[in-house]
């Protein structure tokens, strides 16, 4: 028969996306660590979207981008998103600036012209807001982007997952606090194709943090 005459597993490949993540589970029980992972997770995600940066990922990062600047994704002829909308432009991460967790600021050509944006993340694992800082992080900002033309998107991205009471809790702080203050399931952050459910996105990174089953 042969080395390569052996007979073929006819068995299915489960779908990546039912797959657990060896990476980010193991016995351990809540956060450990999980809240900081996400900064780090989130800043290569976005700076994927980058017109500098060549390295598979882009069209989730700016599937996610899109998402988090509050813009209607647009389809091509073919019912593909249009990612020529987002291509030519310049993703920069700050890490605890004012002991915030992301700030991103996003500048470049869109469907409206060029414009420059600034989405400023607060990670949440599994606990809660606290000692009024978001209020506290709008002032910061908004001093800082005085008159510099950015429009600002405030969000906060939580573990919790949607519907649940520890999602609720931090949704009714984010319309208490200024700044407009929106919050995000870490479930829906990616919006995942069929596709890459499935096979998953080619970049390992990616697939082990948001694509594989870990929470």
């Amino acid at each position: 028969m042969g080395l390569f005459n052996k007979k073929k597993n006819d068995e299915p490949r489960p779908a990546v996306a039912d797959m657990p993540s060896l990476f980010m589970t193991d016995d351990s029980e809540g956060d450990h660590g999980k809240e900081a992972m996400l900064d780090y997770q989130l800043s290569y995600l976005l700076r994927l979207a980058d017109k500098n940066v060549q390295e598979i990922g882009d069209e989730i990062s700016k599937r996610t981008l899109l998402k988090l600047l509050e813009k209607e994704v647009h389809l091509d002829t073919w019912g593909d998103v249009d990612y020529e909308l987002i291509n030519n432009v310049s993703v920069k991460v700050w890490k605890q600036w004012q002991h915030i967790d992301l700030i991103v600021e996003v500048e470049g050509n869109f469907a409206d012209g060029d414009e420059k944006h600034v989405i400023v993340i607060e990670d949440k694992a599994y606990t809660g807001i606290h000692d009024n800082q978001l209020d506290r992080y709008v002032q910061d900002v908004e001093a800082w982007y005085k008159d510099k033309d950015f429009r600002i998107h405030y969000w906060v991205i939580t573990f919790f997952d949607n519907g649940t009471d520890g999602f609720k809790a931090i949704a009714d702080q984010c319309k208490e606090a200024n700044g407009d203050w929106k919050c995000l399931s870490f479930e829906d952050v990616v919006d995942l194709t069929d596709k890459e459910r499935q096979r998953g996105t080619s970049n390992d990174i990616l697939d082990e943090f948001w694509v594989k089953n870990w929470y």
